[in-house]
């Protein structure tokens, strides 16, 4: 009896798990789908696969809609934000876990204090510095806030992590003769690379997916970034949906396929930085 229960029960969690899977990955293909369409076919067979793959409809969104253009500054804006978020917020995370100093609680504290302020709070006063030091409608406006927020999130999940590594590596180092910055190099940053790349996959989807900063730090329409792009995009003023829809999908694949790639390390990184700290 207890065994046909079991069975029933991981039936009913099967069916549940699939039919939110389908609900979550359903409307990505029906995008993909519809983008291959003409005008047409999306109306008259809405749910059908298309009669004839239409690549025209995404040469159409990257030349006449500028998304590639849009593409290019996403790329250059979120890779430079990771990259600085990750390469600071290491080295800082670094100091306050493993260094012994007066004044390492205190920080940290701060630091925490920062993931209670929204981005979004800041807007005006960052405007304000901004525009005092010509700062408005660089790629600098965007990236600083995104840099200066994803710190609080980064630096708990290492110093969690970074709190139960074992003494006796960095002391046989220096034993080694290695310096501070050689130990970091050589021995922290291979040890954190799961929480390294939790918190640069994440930095990466908020700056990519981000519209607000963007929208108002940014007015030279060809630094804007494609979520910015997308709500200037002459589909939206026209009849022309399909190369609408197949500038939303240009949008939304770079962040599906970091995720799909890199989950297994963001789900390490989650629980390396939350359990063990």
């Amino acid at each position: 009896m207890k065994k046909g229960m079991d069975t029933l029960l991981r039936v009913v969690k099967y069916v549940v798990l699939i039919a939110y899977a389908v609900t979550c990955i359903y409307p990505m293909v029906w995008l993909l789908l519809s983008s291959l369409k003409t005008n047409e076919e999306l109306f008259s067979n809405t749910w059908g696969l298309p009669e004839s793959f239409r690549i025209g409809n995404y040469v159409s969104a990257i030349i006449q809609g500028h998304i590639g253009r849009y593409f290019i500054n996403s790329v250059i804006i979120s890779v430079l934000a990771v990259f600085l978020c990750v390469a600071l917020g290491s080295m800082v995370s670094y100091a306050i876990a493993r260094m012994k100093w007066k004044c390492s609680k205190l920080v940290l504290r701060l630091f925490m204090l920062g993931m209670m302020i929204p981005i979004y709070a800041t807007i005006i006063p960052l405007f304000s510095i901004f525009n005092k030091m010509n700062l408005l409608n660089t790629y600098t406006s965007v990236i600083v806030p995104h840099v200066a927020f994803g710190f609080p999130m980064l630096i708990f999940i290492l110093t969690g992590f970074l709190s139960t590594i074992p003494g006796e590596l960095e002391e046989a180092a220096v034993m080694d003769g290695c310096n501070v910055f050689q130990i970091f190099g050589r021995i922290i940053v291979p040890i954190t690379r799961p929480s390294l790349v939790t918190v640069a996959v994440i930095t990466f989807l908020d700056v990519w997916n981000d519209l607000l900063i963007p929208q108002i730090f940014l007015t030279d329409t060809a630094k804007m970034t494609l979520p910015v792009g997308l709500t200037e995009f002459e589909g939206l003023r026209s009849t022309d949906y399909v190369s609408t829809i197949a500038a939303v999908v240009i949008t939304v694949i770079p962040s599906m396929v970091v995720y799909i790639l890199l989950h297994k390390n963001i789900m390490e990184g989650m629980v390396a930085g939350a359990v063990k700290g």
